[in-house]
């Protein structure tokens, strides 16, 4: 007996469950009906920046770029240069270790004192390359901050709804021009810097 009352106490919790899931599913579907007819009356307004471009175009940016590509092989050279002369130092050594002009404790003071050198310029190359990498980074992420700046300004004063990149590797394949504001874009920056 108490059995068949558990049986049908858990039947009747069962529809229950069920008359309340199939009642709430229907509010849900009646709700995201109304919210998609709501949708489709307004339209949104999405631009786009062809972000190739404004990196080529952007006056401030390719300048410092350009700075900075000069610094490094400016650097470069003046590396490569010092250990050119450290190579001849080398040879230097190599022959008159060859000729027998240098004594067992010379070879060794001379095989330090070289190795030293080598370790420096490793060093410095190395800290050189790590300096303008960061430099290098900084700087794009300052022209991020600076365009993400911008974007907002101008999503707020046209009321955009979209704002999306264009260009390698990003997700937006194509594209009408009509929607493509990268000159206005490049103008404001190009302004800003003067």
């Amino acid at each position: 007996m108490k059995a068949n009352i558990s049986l049908a106490l858990n039947a009747i919790l069962l529809i229950a469950v069920i008359y309340l899931f199939t009642q709430q599913s229907g509010t849900a579907s009646a709700d995201s009906s109304a919210t998609a007819a709501a949708s489709t009356d307004e339209t949104l307004d999405i631009v786009y920046i062809d972000a190739d471009s404004l990196l080529n175009n952007y006056k401030d940016f390719r300048r410092k770029q350009e700075d900075l590509a000069a610094r490094q092989q400016t650097a470069s050279q003046g590396l490569n240069q010092r250990m050119q002369a450290l190579e001849k130092e080398f040879r230097q050594v190599q022959a008159k270790v060859q000729q027998g002009l240098l004594a067992p404790n010379q070879i060794a003071a001379e095989e330090q004192r070289l190795g030293q050198k080598q370790q420096e310029l490793l060093a410095e190359q190395e800290q050189l390359s790590a300096t303008l990498g960061a430099e290098q980074q900084q700087l794009a992420a300052d022209f991020q901050d600076n365009l993400r700046n911008l974007m907002d300004s101008l999503q707020e004063a046209r009321g955009y709804d979209f704002i999306l990149q264009y260009g390698q590797g990003s997700s937006l394949l194509g594209a009408r021009d009509g929607f493509d504001i990268t000159n206005e874009v490049l103008n404001i920056l190009n302004a800003n810097d003067k």
